[in-house]
Order: C-alpha cells, then sequence, then structure tokens
C-alpha cells in the first residue's frame, strides 16, 4: 500500500509539473494578445522579449503551483515568496545567458525551454530536505 501511495504522489506531481509547463505557454500566449506588435519584438527589442518571457514563465508556473497547492494536489510547504523568487531565477538565469549568446532572440530558440524547465525546477527547490 506505501508503495502505491509513493506512485501516486509521484504522477500526481508529474502532472503538476505537466500543467505548469503547460500554463507558460497559455499565459505568453494571452500577453500576446494585449500587446501589439509582439511579433516583432525578438527582432527590434530583444531585451524587452527576454523580460516579458521571463515574466509569462514565472507567472505561469508559479499559478499552476499555487493551485496545485491549495488544492491539495501537491503537499508541500507553502512558502510562496521563496518560490515565487527561485521560480524568477529559474526563467531568467537561461534567458540571460540566452541574450548573450544569441543576440537577438528567435522563436525557436533552445534557450526557452531551458527556461521553461528550471524555472519549475525553482518552484520546487525550496521544498528539498537538506541532505
Amino acid at each position: 500500500m506505501d508503495t502505491g501511495k509513493k506512485v501516486l504522489r509521484f504522477i500526481i506531481r508529474l502532472g503538476t509539473a505537466l500543467l505548469q509547463l503547460v500554463m507558460t505557454q497559455v499565459v505568453t500566449f494571452v500577453l500576446t494578445m494585449f500587446i501589439p506588435d509582439m511579433e516583432d519584438f525578438p527582432q527590434t527589442h530583444s531585451v524587452l522579449f527576454g523580460v516579458v518571457l521571463g515574466i509569462t514563465f514565472t507567472t505561469g508556473v508559479f499559478l499552476a503551483g499555487w493551485l496545485a497547492i491549495k488544492l491539495r494536489w501537491i503537499t508541500v510547504k507553502p512558502k510562496y515568496r521563496a518560490r515565487l523568487v527561485f521560480t524568477l531565477i529559474g526563467a531568467y538565469l537561461p534567458l540571460i545567458v540566452a541574450l548573450v549568446l544569441y543576440h537577438p532572440l528567435e522563436p525557436g530558440n533552445p534557450f526557452f525551454f531551458v527556461s521553461i524547465l528550471t524555472s519549475v525546477v525553482g518552484f520546487y527547490v525550496p521544498g528539498w530536505k537538506q541532505a
């Protein structure tokens, strides 16, 4: 029975992480509906494009994670401020590296996916136990 609970907990965490990945894309899509000429940002305003992506990635990951905690899908200590800070760090570090290596940023840059993944990992960092 204990193994079944561990497997179920793992599947729920995996589903929550997948929801967080999807929410980054949803928030980015919704924001682009409200910002005119967003399709030109990668070529004309690369830094602003990176800032907007960092905000949308952080928002998507944090909101989905917050919802999972509130609905008790995952049982972790809330630590919302720390989770937000680590999610921001996880989102922006790869984007800063991408701005340095690939200027201007272009759609489909591999660092966007890395940024999404590290922001999801950053959300869970405050709950990791000391070894």
